[in-house]
């Protein structure tokens, strides 16, 4: 039996796609679905925000906990957590990091006792105000390849597709 050869991409898009293989597989199929789009797409922005962040050793997780907090003035561990859908275990680790980091502070909710609040620290506003600015830049970076009317078409669009997926999770869907 004749040993299999290597198969070619009919798509060169294929090779975008982040597969380190020496075999190109076909995924011109896979390639017309927006879920296995969007997440080669995550995946690429996850690893490109790690390399971009290294300097200041923030994860994504970890900036956008920083930065809810900071938008959200005495906003809840269960709030944020529901906002970025995070387990809430997962969450309190990160916030221990943010906390352990100094850039954040925790405290009982006025508001419900069983809550706790948090809010950034005079180090966590700094640090909230680099790390906003690093991501405009690296935003820009990661839109590059699209014209600013094909950026805010690609914006529009997610959001689009973004919004009523969240209102069902917020309705218990």
């Amino acid at each position: 039996m004749p040993k299999p050869t290597p198969r070619l991409a009919a798509n060169p898009a294929v090779e975008k796609t982040g597969l380190n293989s020496t075999e190109t597989l076909d995924l011109t199929a896979l390639q017309q679905t927006p879920g296995f789009m969007i997440r080669i797409l995550q995946i690429q922005i996850f690893e490109e925000f790690f390399e971009y962040f290294s300097s200041v050793g923030i994860s994504p997780a970890e900036h956008s906990s920083l930065i809810t907090i900071r938008d959200n003035p005495s906003v809840t561990q269960s709030e944020v957590a529901s906002a970025l859908r995070i387990q809430l275990p997962n969450l309190v680790k990160i916030l221990l990091k943010l906390e352990t980091s100094g850039l954040i502070k925790r405290k009982r909710s006025n508001r419900d006792k069983r809550a706790v609040e948090l809010m950034l620290t005079t180090r966590g506003e700094k640090a909230a105000a680099q790390a906003s600015e690093m991501a405009d830049a690296f935003n820009r970076l990661t839109l590059s390849p699209l014209s600013e009317s094909e950026r805010k078409q690609f914006l529009r669009m997610l959001s689009l597709l973004v919004h009523p997926r969240m209102n069902k999770l917020d309705e218990g869907f």
